[in-house]
């Protein structure tokens, strides 16, 4: 009982307080592009739609379950990884077995992005691994310390649009899926990004004809970025939109980083 309530309570800190605050220094409102998980339909849906807009996206991927299968889809196979990174789109962390980082002790998440990293760099020697996403939006006060000491940011599943002073290590989203995006709340996005300078930031995982629950359609996404380029909105991964942003990235000294600070 007690565990649990304490378990609880760091949940709660780790959404509620902001614990890497950073004053966005942008120049204009932009829009990132997320995925999750990283189906085999997000690189040959997904990334297509990007591509023929002119877009890069920023895909998480947990190299450890490349190519397995599960109650929805197909993950990503290890050559496509590789022609994601090769066709300019950014590769995030999303630990390696895609777990729940508020279940672990420091050395087990330190595992999990350790394997991640050497399992992603033996596929893209050049790869800059330098964002992560929380797998199934799950963290623990600890473990958010611990990651946000590692990555530049830190992704969850919280809504809102990014500005003025925001987390690094919750960066809040908007739900990019064809069951919760309406025409009207995009519209409403839209306007509050530009309203408020800020950085919006959109997620999905599988990008299908029939997509679950927490996916979208190629037709769906097309749309939206459409709606986000008719707004002027430029489109950046992470990694570019940080520097957008005005953020400059510090050297990393643990060993998981090091060929990447």
């Amino acid at each position: 009982m007690l565990q649990d309530l304490w378990t609880g309570i760091l949940r709660k800190a780790a959404r509620h307080h902001c614990s890497k605050p950073f004053q966005m220094r942008n120049s204009a409102p932009l829009v990132t592009f997320t995925f999750d998980d990283v189906p085999d339909s997000a690189y040959l849906n997904g990334a297509k739609v990007l591509d023929q807009r002119g877009i890069l996206g920023t895909f998480y991927i947990a190299s450890g379950t490349c190519g397995m299968r599960d109650t929805h889809w197909r993950v990503i196979e290890r050559n496509q990884v590789q022609a994601l990174h090769a066709g300019g789109h950014e590769i995030g962390c999303h630990t390696f077995s895609h777990v729940r980082v508020d279940q672990l002790d420091a050395r087990t998440l330190e595992e999990e992005c350790r394997n991640n990293r050497e399992t992603l760099l033996d596929l893209c020697p050049d790869l800059q691994l330098t964002n992560f996403c929380y797998p199934f939006g799950r963290a623990s006060w600890p473990r958010k310390q611990q990651l946000q000491s590692w990555f530049d940011t830190c992704r969850g599943i919280y809504e809102g649009v990014n500005s003025g002073k925001i987390d690094l290590g919750m960066l809040r989203v908007i739900e990019l899926y064809d069951r919760t995006l309406t025409k009207e709340k995009l519209r409403r996005v839209l306007r509050q990004t530009k309203e408020e300078n800020g950085w919006l930031v959109f997620y999905t995982h599988d990008v299908a004809p029939e997509p679950s629950g927490i996916g979208c359609s190629p037709k769906f996404l097309r749309a939206t970025v459409e709606a986000v380029q008719a707004e002027g909105l430029p489109c950046l991964p992470v990694r570019d939109a940080l520097t957008a942003i005005g953020y400059a990235r510090e050297p990393r000294h643990f060993a998981v980083m090091d060929a990447a600070a």
